[in-house]
């Protein structure tokens, strides 16, 4: 019985802090405009990382979720996924974040990084 109760409080404990040993090996890309013009240098830099992470195979998977046929925003923009590539290493990937850290857009422009564990299809 003594066993059983030891292993029912490390299982608890795995369970809780589960979510702190998840990898994040993707990232999500927001950039566009608040109401003013959209800062196209910082777009245009955003799609040069990224262009150049597939091309060197730091990002496998790429998803755009928008523009799309029939959701093209006014003002522009970009939302995607850029996940990391097969047999890519942590500080590669991590690099490649800081890259797309670096890039700071004009007022009136909205610019966000969220990481996540994958892309998905929307």
């Amino acid at each position: 019985m003594k066993k059983f109760s030891c292993l029912m409080i490390v299982g608890a404990v795995l369970s809780i802090s589960a979510p702190a040993f998840a990898e994040s090996r993707a990232v999500n890309i927001s950039i566009g405009s608040i109401g003013g013009p959209l800062d196209n240098a910082a777009l245009r830099t955003v799609r040069q990382v990224i262009g150049f992470a597939v091309g060197n195979s730091t990002v496998d998977k790429f998803i755009v979720y928008s523009p799309r046929t029939g959701s093209i925003p006014i003002e522009g923009g970009l939302s995607a996924c850029a996940e990391a590539g097969f047999g890519v290493s942590n500080t590669t990937f991590n690099a490649f974040i800081q890259q797309l850290r670096s890039i700071n857009p004009k007022s009136g422009t909205f610019y966000n990084l969220e990481l996540t564990a994958s892309c998905k299809l929307k």
